[in-house]
């Protein structure tokens, strides 16, 4: 009936405890038949096989849980491809089954949601922003930070955003187009790739309303590149791209910088 419950409300399935999960699995069980045959062997065992057990050491017991819960629920393997992949994963991972061995499974699961949520958020708000340069004798336009030797042009700046444009990250990215305005450098234009932005809502087109005015009122050409169709009709129901002019929008970085170069 519980786990009739957590169907309904779309819950976490109601099982047994962690040491009899433990046993079950490893002792190869699939399907819940073996909680019926599982119960059947313990009737028995207290009908007629109850004075051989009597004597044993509950130390014996306890080995067969531990060994059961060490090497049969924690994925050794596992533990090493994510610490190999992803480190982040690798101590949420090893949070949760401390969690579970201290306080419980149930414990253990809402420490591993409750940090993998975090870290959702942090990452989804704080998306890769990189200058980008053209790589020599190409129209290609790549991370200046790990292409150090790529062309870059005075006066202009090409930016790409690596993530949807929303509530979440529109604070974040004007913040990074204004202190690249308010920076040392002149700036004659300003290239943003959207390439990376398939998502945009109604703060995020507020942002770039508002970039646009920014850039306006400093004297510095605002161009937009590679916008995906369904960011080009947001914008364009906000009225960005009657703002910015047909002319400034690109279908990538080469021909934005080259428009800019050649004063179109």
């Amino acid at each position: 009936m519980a786990n009739v419950g957590a169907g309904f409300v779309q819950g976490m399935p109601v099982s047994t405890s962690l040491s009899a999960s433990s046993l079950n699995e490893s002792a190869g069980a699939r399907t819940p038949v073996a909680s019926l045959s599982t119960g059947g062997l313990v009737i028995l065992t207290l009908l007629f096989l109850a004075p051989l057990f009597s004597e044993l050491p509950k130390a014996v017991l306890a080995a067969i849980i531990i060994d059961a819960v060490i090497f049969g629920m924690i994925d050794v393997k596992e533990f090493a491809r994510l610490r190999r992949v992803s480190r982040f994963d690798f101590w949420i991972a090893l949070a949760a089954v401390i969690g579970v061995l201290s306080a419980g499974v149930l414990f253990g699961i809402v420490i591993g949601i409750a940090l993998s949520l975090g870290w959702l958020i942090y990452v989804s708000t704080r998306p890769a922003m990189p200058l980008l340069g053209r790589e020599p004798g190409t129209q290609v336009f790549r991370d200046i930070d790990l292409n150090p030797d790529d062309e870059t042009f005075p006066g202009i700046r090409v930016v790409r955003l690596d993530g949807g444009l929303f509530f979440a990250t529109a604070e974040t990215f004007d913040g990074r187009i204004r202190g690249m305005l308010g920076g040392e450098e002149h700036l004659d234009a300003l290239v943003i790739d959207l390439e990376g932005v398939a998502f945009i809502d109604s703060q995020g087109a507020a942002t770039l309303t508002e970039i646009v005015e920014l850039t306006r009122a400093q004297g510095v050409t605002l161009r937009l590149a590679r916008v995906k169709p369904r960011v080009l009709s947001v914008l364009a129901a906000e009225g960005v791209l009657a703002q910015i002019g047909p002319d400034r929008v690109h279908g990538n970085v080469h021909r934005a910088v080259e428009a800019q170069l050649m004063g179109g």
